[in-house]
């Protein structure tokens, strides 16, 4: 099931959150979207946790869609068919292959 929670997320939070997303093995992605870059309908094989660190995306999946911003985190299980389109000022978020539990007062 795909989840979507929003929390506080500073600069000086960055190392620690960046920390919590790393796998054991491997790394954590940081992407830039410019505005409108669409990312059509698609599934991967492994778990995702996606954070949006500035701008906004229109994020959607088989059940339903919504507006992510700042602070927005995402979580994605294998398998889940979505996309995603940036808005009118772009996003950046970044992409960890692995479900990370991210509470609002873990990421502050």
């Amino acid at each position: 099931m795909v989840r979507i929670h929003v929390s506080q997320i500073t600069p000086p939070a960055l190392p620690a959150l960046i920390r919590r997303l790393m796998p054991a093995q491997g790394s954590v992605e940081v992407q830039h979207d410019q505005p409108g870059k669409c990312h059509d309908w698609h599934a991967h094989p492994t778990d995702e946790t996606l954070v949006v660190l500035d701008g906004g995306l229109r994020f959607y999946w088989t059940d339903g869609e919504r507006l992510c911003g700042p602070g927005d985190v995402i979580h994605l299980p294998a398998g889940t068919r979505h996309g995603s389109e940036a808005l009118a000022a772009g996003v950046t978020y970044l992409i960890a292959p692995v479900i990370v539990a991210l509470d609002p007062a873990a990421a502050a």
